[in-house]
């Protein structure tokens, strides 16, 4: 059972990566590079990527119940699964809380701030955080140094997409790729909970019960 909960930590990535990517490229006016991932939540079609973010949310609270059971002692064995809990709780809270329009999409929208906007980005915030804090984590556990440039660059693409995005805003870069850095910045986020799954996936069909970071109770 806890293996079945293991794969949601493959599957929730997957699906909300290529989900995005088909929406992005498809969605008229709508420029990847440039807009941020949030705002396919808007117009008409919106609810593909509202439903987007509540299956991913889900799935990831799924794959922290199967964390918190196979990976019960020694470091991360605590707080690595409460990360990823939260990241599946600010995901769903994503989804339920739909962005304000963006400097440009959708056309002709007037950009403003409404509650739910605000919602909104706390909810996007303790995503991006929550994704680096697991990465930072459990890199102390496998003793390498991928979770910490992983982690390391999820916060400095962030960051650098924050700032783009105020230049858009502001006039100052009105094409600026904010969306372009956002979308690197979660999906390297991801593809580390994917990479997690995937080891301990494999660590378990390996070793079983016997090797050190499966120790199911």
């Amino acid at each position: 059972m806890s293996s079945t909960r293991l794969y949601a930590g493959i599957a929730g990535p997957t699906l909300f990566t290529v989900a995005t990517l088909a929406e992005g490229l498809t969605r008229p006016h709508y420029h990847p590079t440039r807009e941020l991932i949030s705002e396919l939540a808007l117009t008409s079609r919106g609810w593909v990527q509202i439903a987007n973010f509540l299956t991913i949310g889900l799935l990831l609270i799924v794959f922290a119940t199967g964390l918190r059971r196979v990976v019960h002692n020694g470091p991360a064995s605590a707080w690595g699964p409460r990360w990823v809990m939260l990241t599946g709780v600010a995901f769903i809270a994503a989804g339920v809380f739909v962005t304000d329009p963006g400097p440009h999409y959708p056309p002709g929208a007037t950009s403003q701030t409404s509650w739910h906007g605000v919602l909104h980005q706390i909810a996007g915030l303790l995503v991006f955080v929550s994704l680096a804090m697991t990465a930072f984590i459990y890199a102390r556990r496998f003793a390498r140094p991928y979770g910490v440039v992983a982690g390391t660059l999820i916060c400095a693409l962030f960051l650098g997409a924050s700032v783009l995005l105020g230049l858009s805003f502001a006039g100052t870069w009105s094409d600026a790729p904010a969306g372009l850095l956002e979308s690197l910045s979660l999906y390297l986020g991801l593809a580390w909970l994917a990479a997690l799954a995937t080891h301990l996936l494999r660590a378990r069909s390996s070793h079983g019960s016997q090797h050190p970071d499966v120790r199911e109770r």
